[in-house]
């Protein structure tokens, strides 16, 4: 069973870090990336495309046509790696790698180490439990339970 990681893409063509994501996904086994590709105007589709063929059997990419937001491109990847069904954990982490893969492993650590916690999450920023709780509600909601 593997973690899913979600990177919602748009417009990253020029952006994206594809060696890093490349080295991490061919020295890990224990994870599988899933790049959603949120309607982006440029070739971020082909670039994610090239990474999957890279290793096909450890990176997916989902290609929503329209953009639709951050929450949907985040909920239909968590969509996508459910119906995988070797899926245990999912996450998600910025194309930017604001936060880093890396981080999300030790995100992993605290889940699977306090089994009275549903969910973990990092932030950089000085937000309110308030702020964070409408944010995460936006991705993830009581009533979706295909998620």
């Amino acid at each position: 069973m593997k973690t899913g990681i979600i990177i919602s893409c748009y417009n990253e063509e020029k952006r994206l870090n594809t060696t890093l994501f490349l080295n991490f996904i061919n020295r890990e086994d224990k994870f599988h990336l899933c790049f959603v590709n949120n309607g982006s105007k440029d070739d971020t589709i082909s670039l994610l495309k090239t990474i999957q063929m890279d290793n096909p059997l450890k990176v997916s990419v989902v290609d929503i046509k329209k953009n639709c937001g951050k929450a949907e491109a985040v909920r239909a990847g968590a969509r996508y790696l459910h119906s995988r069904g070797d899926i245990i954990f999912v996450g998600f982490i910025d194309a930017s790698l604001s936060t880093t893969v890396k981080d999300a492993d030790e995100l992993l650590k605290s889940l699977k180490t306090n089994y009275r916690l549903g969910m973990v999450f990092g932030s950089r920023t000085k937000k309110s439990l308030k702020e964070f709780k409408k944010m995460y509600e936006s991705i993830i909601s009581a009533n979706d339970t295909n998620i």
